[in-house]
C-alpha cells in the first residue's frame, strides 16, 4: 500500500514540484499518520530518502546510464495535475540518453514499477538492445496491465515534449511487457518497488539476464531466469525496516 507525503522532503527536490501538489494531497498525510505503525506501508518520504541513499553508493557508470522519477510525477500525470511542469521536469532527466529509467507508479493505494529500457537507442527492430518497457508488480490481483494506455500516452508526451523525430508509429512499436516477478504478502508493494529497482542496480544475475535478452525475447517470464533469491528479499525488507525507523527517530527528536 502506498502512503502519500511531503514532510521532510530532501533539499535536493525540484521546488516547483512541492509548489503545485494536488490539494488533496493533505488528507492523505493524515492518513499516512494513523499508517505509521506499520513497517510495510511505505510512504513517498521514505521511498524519495532511500532512493537517495541508495544512488549514493552506485558507482558513476550507473548514475550517467540510470535515472529515475519522483515517485508522484507518474500520479500527477495520470490524475491531471500539472502536466506541463511534469513533463519539464521529467525532460531534465534526459531519458533518452539512459539504459534503463525507473518510474515509480503510485496509484489507487498501490506501488508498481514501469522500468523504461534502453530509450537511448532508436531503433524498435533492428537491433539487439531497442527501447522497450516492462511494468513490475508485485499484486497481479491488481491488474498491472490497467495503465497500459496511460502509459503509452505518457511517453508519446515525453517524446512530443523533447521534439523528438520518431514518428508515432516508432513510438506505438515500443514493446510493452508484464512479466512474472515475486509477490506480495500483505501491504508492502512500496518495499517491492525498491527491491525491484535495487535488483537492477546491485543483481548481478539480474544484470546477465537483461544484458543477454535479445529484442525479439519477451521478459514474461524474467522470473524463471534463476536471478530472484527470497532471502535476499527478506534481508532487504528488514533493512528498509530499519531505515524507516531510524528516519522516524530523527522526525521526532
Amino acid at each position: 500500500m502506498a502512503a502519500l507525503k511531503t514532510s521532510g522532503r530532501s533539499k535536493h527536490a525540484l521546488p516547483s514540484f512541492y509548489n503545485n501538489l494536488p490539494q488533496n494531497r493533505s488528507s492523505r498525510i493524515a492518513t499516512s499518520r494513523r499508517d505509521k505503525a506499520n513497517q510495510d506501508k511505505l510512504n513517498t518520504d521514505i521511498f524519495e530518502l532511500y532512493m537517495e541513499d541508495l544512488w549514493k553508493h552506485i558507482d558513476e557508470d550507473k548514475k550517467s546510464a540510470y535515472a529515475y522519477f519522483d515517485s508522484l510525477w507518474f500520479n500527477m500525470y495520470y490524475c491531471g495535475q500539472n502536466i506541463p511542469n511534469v513533463l519539464k521536469w521529467i525532460k531534465a532527466k534526459r531519458i533518452f540518453s539512459r539504459q534503463y529509467v525507473f518510474v515509480p507508479i503510485v496509484c489507487c493505494g498501490h506501488w508498481s514499477l514501469l522500468v523504461l529500457c534502453h530509450f537511448d537507442e532508436t531503433n524498435c527492430s533492428d537491433i539487439k538492445k531497442g527501447p522497450r518497457m516492462i511494468v513490475l508488480d508485485s499484486l497481479n490481483t491488481a491488474d498491472p496491465t490497467r495503465f497500459q494506455s496511460a502509459i503509452r500516452k505518457f511517453i508519446a508526451d515525453i517524446y512530443e515534449t523533447e521534439e523528438r523525430e520518431e514518428s508515432k508509429q516508432f513510438i506505438n512499436k515500443i514493446r510493452l511487457e508484464f512479466p512474472k516477478v515475486p509477490q506480495q504478502n500483505g501491504e508492502e508493494c512500496g518495499i517491492y518497488v525498491l527491491y525491484f529497482i535495487q535488483c537492477f542496480l546491485q543483481n548481478k544475475k539480474l544484470a546477465e539476464v537483461l544484458e543477454n535478452k535479445k529484442l525479439e525475447e519477451d521478459f514474461t517470464q524474467l522470473l524463471d531466469d534463476g536471478w530472484f533469491d527470497p532471502e535476499e528479499l527478506e534481508n532487504f525488507r528488514k533493512d528498509i525496516h530499519s531505515f524507516q525507523a531510524n528516519r522516524n527517530s530523527k522526525t521526532e527528536e
